[in-house]
């Protein structure tokens, strides 16, 4: 698209070609030097004891997914906009607590959403009628989480549903970090699996569901929680990068050794927002290439 509007139909040929080369050329300067045409990317951001991850896809359709907790949607916001030139084409909450959710109605309000897909459990809240209260007021489509439910991200680029279970899982240590809605992306050979909140009981219901586990990436669940990350699922996934959206000194004392030894032995590379800052990948879909707040790099290969 061009930044402004042209009319060309008094100009002259040669006037009228000058015109658009300077349109594109303008068009080509405005364009962030990391967006790149044929490119993925997704940012972990640092949103401190909580989870929020921007995907951008090769078309430039947006997908946030978690807002963070309420004390972080400042940080949040201010990302965005440095990211997001017009709503959000979708917002997905994986599930409704507070570290995952409170950031949301302050983006709503400030950066809009065109699309908004719902966790399934109800959760006493209350950003969570904030939040709903601001979809209103932007005009967005709210819809709820369904498994198997497959997202058209743009340029090859889908997000599928895996979760939340079907049936809900009850009487586990947390009905609501159990249900979370599980999503894969995948563009080409590349592939994240996001975890949200899931717990063990969560992990084993999606190994029997036959579900495609295997990824790139793994976005770990809850946290680096000791309720997750179990070495079934682990191998399952295959991950040869993992991060954990976590705070600095957090009273829940997340990561757990025990899961962190358990990435450890899977063969994953662990990132972690605490010490690492947000976390970027890009990927054209056969190469992988990750940057951090704080310096650290890698490069992988998809498949």
């Amino acid at each position: 698209m061009l930044p402004f509007c042209l009319s060309l139909s008094k100009a002259s040929s040669f006037a009228r070609r000058l015109l658009l080369a300077s349109a594109l050329l303008g068009a080509a300067l405005l364009r962030p030097t990391h967006a790149l045409a044929g490119t993925l990317r997704v940012d972990f951001i640092d949103v401190g004891q909580g989870d929020s991850a921007l995907v951008t896809s090769p078309t430039g359709k947006t997908l946030l997914i978690d807002g963070g907790p309420h004390s972080s949607a400042r940080a949040v916001r201010e990302f965005l906009r440095a990211r997001v030139h017009a709503p959000l084409d979708l917002i997905l909450l994986t599930h409704r607590h507070e570290d995952h959710l409170g950031g949301l109605p302050e983006i709503v309000r400030e950066i809009g959403a065109r699309q908004f897909v719902d966790a399934p459990v109800p959760h006493a809240q209350k950003g969570y009628a904030a939040l709903m209260l601001a979809l209103e007021a932007r005009g967005a489509v709210v819809r709820q989480a369904t498994p198997g439910r497959t997202i058209d991200l743009g340029g090859g680029a889908t997000l599928t549903l895996l979760g939340p279970p079907d049936p809900l899982i009850t009487g586990s240590h947390s009905d609501v970090n159990a249900n979370s809605v599980v999503t894969r992306l995948t563009y080409r050979g590349f592939s994240v699996l996001f975890a949200g909140d899931a717990e063990a009981p969560t992990e084993t219901w999606l190994l029997a569901s036959g579900a495609t586990l295997r990824s790139v990436v793994l976005k770990v669940a809850h946290h680096g929680s000791r309720y997750a990350s179990a070495a079934p699922f682990l191998r399952a996934v295959g991950a040869q990068i993992a991060v954990v959206s976590v705070g600095a000194g957090n009273r829940y004392r997340h990561p757990s050794p025990a899961t962190l030894a358990r990435l450890a032995r899977s063969g994953a590379t662990v990132y972690r927002t605490d010490m690492d800052g947000d976390v970027t990948i890009e990927s054209d879909g056969s190469s992988v290439r990750l940057q951090t707040a704080r310096g650290r790099q890698q490069e992988v290969s998809a498949r």
